[in-house]
């Protein structure tokens, strides 16, 4: 059963459902869902520094004593209308600290596609052919539409030639925007963040027109996987989209990539947002740093 600390977070989802407004209204959205920030505790021992690369802003997230030649490249869930560095600057400071590492969280540009892949990929490949940075020691990472991100970064780079990085975390990742997954309508009653309409609104506003909702690049579940970086998946057992995360990483494995799934019972959409205030999603984002630090080093 989850501790009563978690279940807080069902709790802060249900109060922003009720404030978001009831027409579409962009700037009132993204002030409404910003509030998701207050769900973690701040991370001690990080300081915060804005950035410019690849002339996107980008937030530099940097926990003490980090290693300096490893860097997590962080993208930002809100079903790629809402969102941004600072609604998840705690969430990141708590991944970035436990995996030894700096992290740039990318401030993309929002739906329509392709804008936020785009800005993604441009701040990837600076980071190795500006910044410096090895792949080998780079880890992507992000939640919900930002976890999906993860892997249609990665599909993109292998058509521009460039390298792989060293590994990739996706929390609740959103992979499927034809909602063709079965949780979608067995988790419906008990995730209390999403429904179907919410979904298929936010999946319209993201193709707009420019791609097939079934496109690999909008929806990497569609696309080959072999020659993925090694994959850390983590899904809520409560959230709609916990078979985009279960469907993706057994067909990742088929492709022969190294995947490691972890489904929190119980849990919502993205359950390390408590991080700092509820032992699951502490506990879960642990063991994600001891993965990457084996994977990349740091």
């Amino acid at each position: 059963m989850p501790s009563q600390a978690s279940s807080a977070l069902a709790d802060l989802f249900i109060r922003l459902g009720d404030a978001f407004p009831a027409d579409e209204n962009s700037y009132i959205e993204r002030c409404v869902y910003d509030q998701i920030h207050t769900a973690a505790a701040e991370c001690p021992d990080v300081s915060y520094d804005e950035t410019i690369i690849a002339d996107r802003p980008c937030l530099c997230v940097k926990p003490a004593g980090a290693s300096q030649k490893h860097v997590m490249l962080f993208f930002h869930g809100g079903g790629y209308s809402f969102g941004s560095p600072m609604s998840h600057r705690k969430l990141t400071a708590h991944l970035a600290k436990a995996c030894n590492v700096t992290a740039i969280s990318v401030d993309y540009r929002l739906a329509p596609y392709p804008a936020p892949l785009d800005d993604c990929v441009a701040v990837y490949q600076a980071l190795i052919q500006t910044l410096g940075y090895a792949p080998t020691n780079i880890v992507l990472a992000g939640d919900s539409a930002g976890g999906s991100l993860t892997a249609a970064v990665c599909l993109a780079a292998a058509k521009k030639d460039l390298p792989m990085p060293g590994a990739s975390v996706a929390l609740s990742p959103c992979y499927d925007l034809t909602h063709s997954g079965e949780t979608m309508k067995t988790n419906a009653e008990v995730d209390v963040l999403q429904s179907m309409e919410f979904c298929k609104n936010l999946a319209q506003r993201y193709t707009a027109g420019k791609a097939s909702a079934d496109d690999p690049l909008v929806s990497p579940i569609f696309a080959e996987l072999k020659g993925l970086p090694p994959q850390w998946i983590s899904c809520g057992g409560y959230d709609m989209l916990l078979d985009n995360g279960t469907r993706f990483a057994e067909k990742a494995k088929k492709a022969g990539v190294e995947v490691v799934l972890e489904v929190q019972e119980g849990q919502q959409h993205v359950m390390e947002f408590m991080a700092g205030k509820a032992e699951e999603a502490d506990g879960s984002i642990q063991r994600i740093g001891q993965w990457v630090r084996q994977k990349i080093g740091s």
